[in-house]
């Protein structure tokens, strides 16, 4: 009778057992899907817009600030994204120069004087460069003088860089690792004092700007 009672429970513990391990199982599976996933999720998400401030990379006087478009709690447009474009007095004030309306972008590059503004485009949502999609448009005194469109930059689109959400169309791609840091230093986006801006494409081109007309000056294949 006891090894009968003593079977019993054996047999009780040995199936609660076989029904608990396998949640326990299923539970760190979960958890392991949830700890990769959701990081990566973030990682490719655009980060949320805040007021930022530009100058020239040149020593300027002139700061640039951007202020994203603000919402209300039903989450309707309470204020449109907006520009100020400022001088520095000698007193240490400042004195507004001319505003941008209707636009935000977290990479604006100011020319020495202040009166130019090259803005490059929001995140690329999407798999392949589009007409709609905006790479890079050319401001003077806050008026628009040029614009183009992925599509009209990237020549080859099986070149870009496709993620969950976007791709990427310049080079180098931060998804690369084997680009050293002097490379990306290379190729960097850079606006010099003569108002040129230069520009590289993940499928191997080389753009050069005339910022103050926002015309095309060359376009040639990217030094290795």
């Amino acid at each position: 009778m006891a090894d009968n009672k003593a079977m019993v429970k054996t047999t009780r513990k040995s199936y609660a057992c076989f029904w608990f391990y396998p949640k326990i199982i299923k539970l760190f599976a979960l958890s392991l899907v949830y700890l990769i996933c959701v990081p990566l999720l973030k990682a490719d998400s655009p980060a949320r817009p805040f007021p930022l401030a530009f100058t020239s990379e040149n020593s300027s006087d002139v700061v640039f600030t951007m202020v994203p478009r603000r919402y209300d709690r039903e989450y309707e447009v309470e204020k449109e994204a907006f520009g100020v474009a400022y001088k520095v007095q000698e007193d240490g004030t400042l004195k507004e120069l001319y505003r941008t309306k209707g636009w935000y972008s977290s990479s604006v590059f100011v020319s020495r004087n202040g009166r130019y503004l090259v803005r490059m485009g929001p995140w690329s949502v999407g798999m392949e460069p589009a007409k709609e999609d905006l790479a890079i448009a050319f401001y003077e005194e806050g008026k628009l003088l040029e614009q183009y469109s992925t599509a009209d930059l990237v020549k080859d689109k099986s070149k870009v860089v496709p993620t969950v959400s976007h791709y990427f169309w310049q080079a180098p791609s931060p998804m690369d690792d084997e680009v050293t840091e002097a490379e990306r230093l290379r190729l960097r986006l850079h606006l010099d004092y003569t108002n040129t801006f230069e520009l590289h494409t993940i499928d191997g081109w080389t753009y050069t700007f005339d910022v103050t007309t926002g015309k095309i000056k060359s376009t040639k294949r990217t030094k290795g």
